[in-house]
């Protein structure tokens, strides 16, 4: 009756939504004597139940050892965003053409005082689901932008990319946010590139494109992410006002042993640049596929050929060694 309920249809800002429910079940005394501990157990099963993409779960004292886990990160996730422990590291990206740095993506880094390193693809999703990622993205655009200002300040022009979820989307401030943001740091609306996955954009086009159009009409520059992994076709996403395509890697990393990845990347480089649109390739990891991207075409290179994503210090370092042209500002 409940999962009925939930899929009933209900409107937000006039556009029909429908949610899917998954339920994590724990029984007393089995699972626990108090609430406190029926309710984490519940918990558990529930992620249990979205991993396997089932409907209900019930709880197994076994899943407690990685679960157990995975709720202190969850409680904790909140305090790493308020408290000093995540970074921001910088992986670059190179004009391909003019043999030139492009600008960097930034990407997010937990560093757990007990734990240590956390990788983002564990920390990422319980943000999402817990309702924290809206706040992490938040401390990754005004870290990025005071960046990108004291980049600025050094004389470089890097467009500085940044990550946004499905959820950022559905938030009606995050516009607002950004121009603020941007306004606070003196950035350059078009030194921003606002990154979305294929698969985001696609969960619910029309609310995408407001927030998107929103993003647009500050001179934000908007791409889509991992392209080629979801199921929308550049019909669907013409009528989108993005910028810029990014090929996701697993096209790229056997270019030249795989004809048909060759043949995807080709005719994405092709489409994109008949609608306007630059091109970035990720996963670039030698000269030789450097190489056939350039004599296809493609705008941009992104990959481990450049560098592995770097915290600050590093990048810096990086930067002052650099073999590529850096861009540098129009004092004018």
């Amino acid at each position: 009756h409940y999962r009925a309920a939930l899929h009933e249809p209900f409107a937000v800002r006039g556009i029909s939504m429908t949610l899917n429910a998954t339920i994590g079940i724990a029984l007393y005394p089995d699972h626990g004597e108090s609430a406190g501990s029926l309710l984490q157990h519940a918990e558990v099963a529930m992620y249990l139940g979205k991993q396997q993409r089932s409907p209900y779960a019930l709880y197994r004292p076994e899943l407690d050892r990685h679960s157990l886990l995975r709720l202190a990160l969850m409680s904790e996730l909140k305090g790493a965003v308020e408290g000093g422990q995540l970074s921001l590291y910088f992986q670059p990206k190179l004009n391909i053409r003019a043999r030139s740095l492009y600008g960097v993506e930034c990407l997010v880094r937990w560093i757990h005082p007990v734990h240590g390193f956390i990788p983002p693809d564990e920390f990422i999703p319980l943000a999402e689901q817990t309702g924290n990622v809206c706040a992490l993205t938040r401390w990754v655009v005004r870290t990025a932008l005071a960046q990108s200002r004291a980049w600025q300040e050094q004389g470089l022009e890097l467009k500085t990319a940044v990550n946004i979820s499905a959820l950022d989307l559905a938030d009606p401030d995050f516009a607002g946010f950004i121009a603020a943001q941007l306004a606070e740091h003196g950035v350059p609306p078009s030194n921003l590139i606002v990154e979305i996955t294929e698969s985001a954009v696609m969960a619910d086009p029309e609310l995408a494109m407001g927030q998107l159009q929103q993003l647009c009409e500050l001179g934000v520059q908007l791409s889509i992410d991992d392209y080629g992994t979801g199921y929308s076709s550049m019909a669907q996403l013409k009528r989108l006002p993005v910028h810029e395509l990014k090929i996701d890697k697993s096209f790229v990393l056997d270019l030249l042993s795989n004809p048909d990845d060759d043949i995807i990347v080709r005719s994405t480089i092709e489409l994109g640049h008949n609608m306007g649109l630059k091109i970035v390739a990720e996963g670039v990891e030698t000269d030789a596929i450097l190489e056939r991207l350039d004599q296809l075409d493609c705008d941009i290179a992104q990959g481990y050929l450049l560098s592995k994503p770097l915290p600050p210090a590093a990048f810096a370092s990086w930067l002052e060694n650099c073999q590529w042209q850096l861009p540098r500002r129009n004092e004018t």
